[in-house]
């Protein structure tokens, strides 16, 4: 067994951390911003609130199947969500926070772009 140094630091963490639950439902966020069509896609939903997926297809060069199967994962995920007109069936990002997460991942990426770090 490892050696513990705090052990009231060891313990105030501990009980500090994310239920199972909750981290088992972060990683299934994260995983649904694993695929690069997925991230096309928020990245699309971004710029513009309401797509179709005609449109969300036509933006991306790929097929309205392709495009519905990531949004159906994006949505069991609740990144994304739907509003129906006719038979038209549009897309937005759930809320505010898949917005934030989303814009402070680009941050990151950029962040050496900023230092002037290569």
């Amino acid at each position: 067994m490892t050696e513990v140094v705090s052990k009231s630091l060891v313990e105030e963490v501990r009980s500090k951390m994310m239920a199972s639950d909750d981290v088992a439902i972060a990683c299934e966020f994260f995983k649904a911003l694993s695929d690069p069509t997925r991230v096309s896609i928020v990245d699309a939903l971004q710029i513009h609130k309401w797509l179709c997926v005609s449109d969300l297809a036509a933006i991306l060069g790929m097929s309205k199947s392709a495009v519905s199967h990531q949004l159906c994962y994006l949505r069991l995920n609740n990144l994304v969500k739907v509003r129906r007109e006719g038979r038209r069936v549009f897309y937005a990002l759930c809320d505010s926070h898949v917005e934030q997460v989303f814009a402070l991942a680009i941050s990151h990426i950029h962040e050496d772009e900023k230092r002037g770090v290569d």
